[in-house]
């Protein structure tokens, strides 16, 4: 639902795109060559963690399950860099770094590490994001522009628990689990841009893969729309909305482990551009 909104929205900066006067714009002044963003994430998480070894059941933990907060906040950096006239390079960073302490309600497993109900289990669960584009701006005018491109989704991803029995007086430690993997995901990528003012720009995009290579197998969407402002020439700021869903099996033969997270929320951030 979200991708068909996105699409809609882009189609509107097309048609607004042709309607208005060019000759009033200077496309330089809301097109920056290079532009440089860090600000914040206010997230909404939620997901589930499975694994699937060939000596131990199957086991599946939602985050919720561990305590894990999934109202919290992180960093978002980006860069942009416009190469020549239509090409145009984009890199974002954000993530997603929680631990929380909880009693166990019920029994499970993790990494050969057995946890009973009622056992202390201390989590911590680390999701960094890298993502990479590359676009081509189809369409262009002074005030609008359609990009298609082609990028990738980093994704590293590292769940840890650690368990404790308490035994009358005595602490009794279970062991140690931990659970990583490192996940590159391609994606196409489609964005649309329109300044409302020379100083005032509508930016959408987002995109969506689903491959399999290697020992990775994964589905990936994402979708943000911006609006910025630019109260001086080299100085704006911004704000929007942010949704990915990332679902990613490794599979290396003896073992499946399936990460399926979920991380929409609003974004705020300063800007440089020149």
């Amino acid at each position: 639902m979200r991708i068909w909104g996105l699409g809609l929205l882009i189609l509107v900066l097309i048609f607004f795109g042709k309607q208005a006067n060019a000759a009033d714009f200077d496309r330089s002044q809301w097109d920056k060559r290079i532009a440089l963003r860090g600000g914040v994430i206010r997230y909404n998480m939620s997901g589930d963690f499975s694994s699937n070894k060939d000596d131990r059941p199957n086991y599946n933990i939602d985050l919720g399950d561990l305590g894990l907060d999934d109202d919290g906040t992180t960093v978002f950096l980006n860069g942009s860099l416009r190469l020549g006239e239509r090409w145009r390079l984009q890199l974002d960073y954000f993530g997603y770094h929680e631990d929380a302490t909880k009693r166990s309600d019920f029994e499970f497993e993790f990494d050969d590490v057995l946890i009973p109900v009622g056992a202390t289990v201390d989590s911590k669960f680390d999701i960094d994001l890298y993502v990479v584009n590359l676009s081509y701006d189809i369409y262009q005018t002074n005030r609008a522009q359609i990009s298609l491109g082609l990028g990738a989704h980093v994704a590293d991803l590292d769940l840890k628990i650690a368990g404790n029995l308490r035994s009358g007086d005595n602490t009794v430690p279970l062991g140690v689990g931990d659970e990583s993997i490192l996940a590159p995901l391609p994606n196409l990528f489609v964005a649309g841009t329109y300044a409302l003012k020379e100083n005032l720009i509508l930016n959408c995009a987002g995109g969506w893969m689903s491959l399999s290579y290697g020992n990775y197998k994964g589905d990936l969407v994402f979708a943000r729309g911006i609006l910025e402002y630019w109260p001086f020439e080299h100085i704006g700021i911004g704000g929007g909305y942010i949704y990915t869903k990332a679902d990613i099996d490794y599979d290396p033969n003896h073992m499946k482990e399936n990460y399926d997270i979920k991380m929409p929320g609003p974004v705020a951030y300063l800007a440089v551009g020149f």
